[in-house]
C-alpha cells in the first residue's frame, strides 16, 4: 500500500470519529440533571403549533394549534385548530385530557381510563418501564377497541428539532397491541415521543402503525412554536 494511500485512510478514519464525536455531543442535554416529577403548569392561553408530517415522503400533512381553553384540578381542556396546508381547510374541536396530557375525549371518541400514550408519567426517571391497557370507543366501527402495551423512559437528551428549536427532553416508548384481531390481522403501534419540561409538553412525537409486522402507516409531529398567554 503506498503512503498517499495510508495518509487518505488515515484522514479518512479521523474524519469519521470527529464526526461520531460531533453526532453524540449534539444529544448531551445542557442540563445533566433531569427532574424526577412531572407538574403541568397551563393556563387558559396557552398554545402548541406543530407540524405534521409524512414519516415516509416527509411531505407537510397538517398544522395542529393546541389552545388551552379551561383548567381544573383533574383536566385540561384545549382546543385543536387542524390546518390542510394543502387546500387551507380548518377544522376546530375540543380535546380533554388529564393533567399529564392523557386523552380523555375527543368530538369522536373517548378513552378509559385514558389514551396513556399522549401522555407522561408523574413519577419520571430514565429506565422507568410500565405497562398499560385503554379502550377507545367512537362512533365509527370498530366501535369499541382495546389497547395493552408497555412503556419505558429511554433517556434524557438533547433534542434538535431543526427549525431553529432545540430542548433537554424526555425520550418515552410506547408499544401496543390492539384488539379486536379482524381476519387474524394483528395491528400494533408505536409512539416516541420527546418530552420537554420548558414547554410543559412533547416537542417531538413520532408514530408508526403494523399490520401483521408490515409499516402501515408513518407520522411525525414537531412543535414550530410555544407561547404562554401573558396573565
Amino acid at each position: 500500500m503506498s503512503r498517499r494511500l495510508k495518509l487518505a485512510m488515515v484522514v479518512l478514519f479521523l474524519v469519521a470519529c470527529g464526526c461520531a464525536a460531533v453526532a453524540a455531543d449534539d444529544t448531551k442535554p445542557t442540563d445533566p440533571n433531569p427532574p424526577t416529577t412531572i407538574k403541568i403548569d397551563v393556563a387558559r392561553g396557552d398554545r402548541w403549533t406543530y407540524e405534521v408530517r409524512d414519516g415516509l415522503t416527509d411531505e407537510l400533512r397538517h398544522v395542529f394549534e393546541y389552545a388551552v381553553t379551561d383548567v381544573s384540578d383533574s383536566e385540561i381542556d384545549a382546543r385543536l385548530r387542524i390546518l390542510n396546508p394543502v387546500t387551507n381547510a380548518e377544522t376546530v374541536s375540543l380535546v380533554v385530557f388529564d393533567r399529564n396530557w392523557r386523552r380523555k375525549e375527543t368530538a369522536a371518541e373517548r378513552f378509559r381510563p385514558a389514551d396513556e400514550e399522549t401522555g407522561v408519567p408523574s413519577d419520571i426517571q430514565v429506565g422507568k418501564t410500565w405497562q398499560y391497557n385503554f379502550e377507545m370507543s367512537r362512533n365509527n366501527l370498530p366501535s369499541r377497541v382495546k389497547f395493552e402495551g408497555k412503556a419505558k423512559v429511554e433517556s434524557w437528551e438533547r433534542i434538535d428539532l431543526g427549525n431553529g428549536l432545540a430542548f433537554d427532553a424526555f425520550k418515552i416508548t410506547y408499544d401496543a397491541s390492539i384488539t379486536p384481531v379482524v381476519s387474524n390481522r394483528k395491528w400494533q403501534q408505536r409512539f416516541e415521543q420527546w418530552y420537554a419540561p420548558a414547554v410543559q409538553r412533547y416537542v417531538r412525537l413520532t408514530f408508526e402503525s403494523r399490520l401483521n409486522g408490515k409499516l402501515v402507516e408513518s407520522t411525525a409531529e414537531t412543535l414550530r412554536d410555544y407561547q404562554r398567554r401573558e396573565q
